[in-house]
């Protein structure tokens, strides 16, 4: 009896393992000899998601604040994937000259690129400034990744064919509120309340961007969420965990529910690379599926306001020049 009900399960996980390796195959070939950029690829998911599709045959350009630790993370996928072609253009997306000066090294290049992950980002950190004064979160997290997507924008609807923006957000968007009385939070500043706003503003400049592009372009944008993932992002946690003598203990049991990079990396990789999703745009996923995000992230009147009011507090970051992107 025990041979007759296991047998079944065991053939159902064999044809599930076939299966996932005639999708990992398709998955493959689609994106071979293919280009994506990739915001923080040095670490944490950046940095799996650059690994994975790179293994995949991908042209990987990885923009990073830190030029040391970028070509470290070179080195190391390299020394993974031996015939990896990746590279590296310095972004610093706390200052919005340097993400101009990143737009115009990317357009000048002229490499074509078919997918623009926005990945990198800060979270729940002390209340800083960045280089143009405006409060970090959003202005690392929303801003500088609006400015260098905005940049570049012309030049990926010029190339004339299908190219997938993939902004990274968070469930924390959930308990986010796009606030234009306080937008850079001058009055009050609860770090998470305002890494919530920033999330927010990730999953609404999403759904702005595909509308206004329209349901014929070739250009698809969708958010993600990671899931809660052990990285680098959570460093603010640990600092604050250092205030009292319970917050350690707290966080080591937090730990043991979180994701592996690997593990969070898994949707955008889904999202850069599976030709389950070509032509979908305008989604939240979650898992790698198209989820529900939350109410306030389909109010239409926020969405078209705080495009405006991002534009205005990134005018001065488009690219001197708009280049056609050449294969």
């Amino acid at each position: 009896m025990a041979l007759r009900s296991t047998a079944p399960a065991a053939l159902s996980r064999q044809a599930a393992r076939r299966v996932a390796g005639r999708r990992a195959l398709v998955c493959q070939a689609s994106v071979a000899g293919k280009h994506i950029l990739i915001t923080g690829g040095n670490t944490g998911i950046g940095y799996e998601t650059a690994l994975d599709l790179a293994q995949k045959g991908m042209n990987v350009t990885m923009a990073c604040r830190d030029n040391d630790k970028a070509q470290a993370a070179v080195q190391r996928i390299k020394s993974a994937v031996p015939s990896a072609r990746v590279d590296t253009v310095h972004l610093d997306l706390s200052d919005l000259d340097s993400v101009r000066d990143c737009a115009q090294r990317v357009l000048d290049s002229g490499v074509q690129y078919d997918v623009w992950l926005n990945n990198a980002g800060v979270m729940a950190c002390p209340k800083l400034a960045t280089a143009q004064g405006y409060e970090y979160q959003l202005g690392v997290n929303h801003l500088g990744h609006f400015a260098l997507t905005q940049a570049v924008l012309p030049a990926l609807q010029a190339a004339n064919k299908p190219v997938r923006i993939i902004n990274v957000a968070s469930a924390a968007h959930t308990f986010g509120q796009i606030n234009f009385a306080d937008l850079q939070h001058d009055k009050e500043y609860d770090a998470w309340k305002v890494y919530g706003q920033s999330k927010l503003a990730n999953v609404m400049y999403s759904y702005e961007l595909a509308q206004r592009l329209g349901p014929d372009s070739k250009i698809t944008v969708n958010a993600l969420h990671p899931g809660v993932v052990k990285t680098e992002l959570g460093r603010w946690m640990v600092e604050d965990s250092k205030k009292s003598w319970f917050m350690p203990l707290a966080l080591e049991a937090f730990k043991l529910f979180m994701l592996e990079p690997k593990q969070g990396a898994a949707t955008s990789i889904h999202l850069a690379s599976s030709p389950e999703v070509e032509g979908v745009t305008g989604k939240y996923f979650d898992k790698c599926r198209p989820v529900t995000s939350s109410p306030a992230s389909y109010d239409k009147s926020v969405q078209q306001r705080l495009w405006q009011v991002s534009e205005e507090l990134t005018a001065a970051t488009r690219a001197s020049k708009t280049v056609v992107m050449s294969a």
